[in-house]
């Protein structure tokens, strides 16, 4: 079960996002019908660690295997989605390895020289692909 709850007129998304270096910049997504790219990720299910939610996007998403992410940021991202008001908390990894394959379907990279001519959801990403080396630690207790 997905960490998506609603709550009066609030859903409250709890996600992950990573971030994927490649030979020349990063890995984006591209939303379909819609003009904006974001970085893999997905919501966090009920009883998976941040980490292991990670793992499993990346692994869903593009088919490659990862070993431990780096902990990034963590985005607290207030939005609408047509009518509904969404409260997202969104854990932020760095990916160890680079992504050499061919480019999938539905995705893009993206150089940092030309990092700021897309439109990049949530725009504090961006921010945080320009000061990717500065990573703090992430702890999980149980």
């Amino acid at each position: 079960m997905d960490l998506s709850i609603k709550i009066q007129d609030t859903t409250l998304y709890i996600r992950v996002a990573g971030i994927i270096k490649t030979p020349n910049g990063f890995l984006l997504e591209k939303k379909k019908d819609i003009n904006y790219f974001n970085v893999i990720g997905g919501k966090i299910t009920l009883n998976e660690t941040s980490v292991d939610a990670i793992k499993r996007e990346i692994l869903e998403e593009i088919g490659i295997k990862i070993e431990e992410p780096i902990f990034c940021s963590i985005i607290e991202n207030f939005f609408t989605e047509g009518e509904n008001k969404v409260h997202e908390i969104c854990f932020v990894y760095l990916i160890n390895t680079i992504f050499t394959d061919s480019i999938p379907n539905g995705f893009i990279e993206i150089s940092m020289n030309d990092i700021d001519n897309y439109n990049i959801l949530p725009k504090v990403i961006v921010d945080i692909l320009k000061n990717i080396d500065s990573a703090p630690k992430n702890l999980i207790v149980r």
